[in-house]
Formats: C-alpha cells, sequence, structure tokens
C-alpha cells in the first residue's frame, strides 16, 4: 500500500522519524514507477523491432525457398537449406516476441470473449497435432467433465495456449506415449485445463522458472529441438489475461501443466 503516508505531526522527535518513513516511501514509489517506464519502453521497443522485421524476413525466406527447390550442386544446397532453415527461426523468434510483447502491453491486452465449447475446442486442437504425435507413436486422450462445458473465454487465445503447451510435450516429453487434455469444472466459478504426458519430466528445480522469457530447461536439448524460450512466458500471460492461474507439476510419471480459469 505505496499510497499510504503518515498524516499526523508531532513536535518531537518522532516527526523525523515519520518524515523519513514517508520520503522513503515516495522515493520507492518514484523508482517503481520509473523501472515501470524502462519496463514499458524495452517492450515498446522490442514489439517494434521484431514487427518491422518480419516484412524482409518474410521476403528472404521466399527467395531462399526458390532457391532451395532449383538446380544446385551439393555445396550450394547444403548452404542454402542452412541459410533457409535460420531464416526461419528467426522469423519463429521475431514473431513470438511481438506476441509476447503484445500481450504484455495495457494498451493491446483486449480480450474477445464469447461461449467456448470446451471438448470440442479440445478435440480440435488434438486434431491439429495428430499427425506430427502418429510419427512419435504418441496417442492423445481428451476428457472433459461434464462433456457439454461451455466458459466464456477468447478462444483464439486458448487455443494459442494450448497449442503451445502441447508442442512442448512433443519437443521435450521424450518416451512419451500419451498425452491428455483434460478439462474439468471446479465448481461455478473455475474450470481446470490439463495438458499432462507421460514423457521424461521436467526437473522439479526448473518448474519455478519454465515460464520466465528465455528460460530453458536445458540449454543442450534446446539446440537439438529449437524453440525461443518464449512458448511457455506467452502461454502464462494469456492465462493471466483471463485472470486465471498456471502452474507446472510432476510427479507419478506425469508432466503436468494445471490451468485455472474463471467459467465467466
Amino acid at each position: 500500500h505505496f499510497d499510504h503516508r503518515i498524516p499526523f505531526v508531532v513536535k518531537t522527535d518522532l516527526q523525523k522519524v515519520i518524515d523519513s518513513i514517508n520520503a522513503l516511501v515516495d522515493s520507492t514509489v518514484a523508482s517503481m514507477e520509473e523501472e515501470r517506464q524502462i519496463e514499458q519502453s524495452k517492450d515498446d521497443l522490442i514489439t517494434n523491432v521484431s514487427h518491422d522485421i518480419r516484412t524482409p524476413l518474410t521476403s528472404i525466406i521466399g527467395y531462399l525457398g526458390l532457391l532451395k527447390n532449383s538446380e544446385l550442386n551439393e555445396d550450394q544446397a547444403k548452404y542454402i537449406k542452412i541459410a533457409y532453415d535460420k531464416a526461419l527461426q528467426m522469423k519463429a523468434l521475431a514473431e513470438d516476441l511481438f506476441e509476447y510483447t503484445t500481450l504484455r502491453s495495457s494498451t493491446n491486452n483486449k480480450l474477445v470473449l464469447a461461449p467456448l465449447h470446451v471438448n470440442s475446442m479440445l478435440e480440435q486442437v488434438a486434431a491439429g497435432f495428430e499427425l506430427e504425435a502418429e510419427k512419435k507413436n504418441i496417442t492423445f486422450n481428451v476428457v472433459t467433465r461434464p462433456r457439454d462445458l461451455v466458459i466464456d473465454a477468447d478462444a483464439k487465445m486458448i487455443v494459442r495456449m494450448l497449442n503451445n503447451l502441447i508442442s512442448n510435450a512433443l519437443k521435450y516429453g521424450h518416451g512419451a506415449t500419451e498425452i491428455n487434455l483434460i478439462a474439468n469444472k471446479v465448481n461455478n466459478k473455475f474450470v481446470e485445463l490439463r495438458v499432462e504426458n507421460n514423457g521424461e519430466q521436467i526437473p522439479k528445480k526448473s518448474l519455478q522458472k519454465i515460464f520466465d522469457r528465455f528460460y530453458r530447461v536445458e540449454s543442450s536439448r534446446n539446440l537439438k529441438t529449437g524453440g525461443t524460450g518464449l512458448g511457455l512466458a506467452i502461454t502464462k500471460s494469456i492465462v493471466d489475461l483471463h485472470g486465471g492461474t498456471i502452474k507446472g507439476h510432476a510427479k507419478s510419471e506425469l508432466t503436468s501443466f494445471i490451468i485455472q480459469i474463471t467459467t465467466q
């Protein structure tokens, strides 16, 4: 409660203490506001740069794609493919940076709320990953209780959130044989969404940091699988916008991401 000040005046040495406390509060408030403005400036810069860089990257990727599909000798094909893949990675980073800073911006975080049929949404999301999952011998299980569960939410953002969590499970849940998408109505106010996999678990020491931007559980593993390190930070921002909570949990051979959001 930094808006509170000690109001009364006394004629003893206690007044010096009161003045010092009030001055300390004023200084703290000023520092916090300055830090907020610096953080906002950084986000604005990242948003503008990531937005502006996407257009030339799209052109570069297009030209490299044409070269990649033309007649090339072995060395030319090798280096064109490397350049093409790196350009795609850079574009993915630019897009994730743009989305992350846009979600954090107080001027761009308006939700488009509408009734969302949870079971249908989960089945559609799972269907979008079926081919990739089949290549890794992973099956999807969708469970919704009750089956006709409906919530007021931004469907586009909720799907993006689930896509991030499922992508994470497919990339890093080595050895997984199943991914569970579970929705439970907790009470009249909250619904719980779970994305679970039975693959390699996330170390418990990483679960508290995993939603920080650019945090990587294991750098060598990320170098192999790619990724920007922003997917879970974007996911948390989406949950925050819906007034919900998200946490990671690793127990009993399952890695779970558990989201609670209001039903309306």
